[in-house]
């Protein structure tokens, strides 16, 4: 239990490094970058994107904390840069974003290179998909647009999901190592983040 803790107060502590708020900032800028210009649509309330892996590197550089924050400033900024649809903002869908960059730091905090890394991004993924992109996702927006029943938008969802999930999972464990490295490398950084 101590060492769960412990990833919340090292987290934490990262907040206080210059190095990780210009990389969570750089981060940050890449994942609103792909949620724009990198999104393919399918459906109306369905879309495909690559922006999580930033989210993701941020959880395994710097954990829980300022993944979470990251979250929420993706979010917001993605909401002011890119609302083709003009709709109003949701609070809501930040929250998931939060959850999701919490998700993220929580599996890939301090991981090493190696087959538990890709344990660790199947883990983090499968966590992001149930918990943010079928369960609060599809809430918020049957609440927001009024769309349909919760069901039956959540049945809709299963089927992206369950085809984006291995394609994701394969992504984030050639990403995550690749990351690791270039970050270890940069920063002359030779044991764990």
């Amino acid at each position: 239990m101590k060492r769960f803790l412990a990833i919340f107060s090292d987290s934490a502590k990262e907040l206080t490094n210059l190095r990780c708020i210009v990389m969570t900032g750089m981060l940050i800028a890449v994942h609103v970058l792909l949620s724009i210009f990198v999104m393919i649509p399918i459906g109306e309330n369905i879309k495909i994107s690559f922006s999580f892996l930033a989210l993701a590197s941020i959880g395994m550089l710097f954990g829980p904390i300022p993944a979470a924050i990251a979250g929420g400033i993706t979010d917001i900024l993605g909401f002011m840069l890119a609302n083709k649809t003009g709709g109003a903002y949701h609070p809501g869908f930040t929250l998931v974003q939060i959850m999701a960059g919490f998700i993220y730091g929580i599996c890939l905090y301090k991981a090493e290179i190696g087959r538990f890394m890709t344990i660790r991004c199947a883990i983090s993924k499968i966590l992001v998909v149930l918990i943010c992109n079928l369960c609060l996702n599809t809430y918020f927006i049957c609440a927001l647009y009024g769309t349909g029943s919760f069901w039956a938008m959540f049945t809709s969802r299963i089927i992206k999901n369950a085809i984006q999930l291995p394609v994701d999972v394969v992504l984030l464990s050639i990403v995550m190592p690749i990351i690791l490295m270039a970050y270890r490398k940069v920063f002359g950084i030779k044991k764990a983040v």
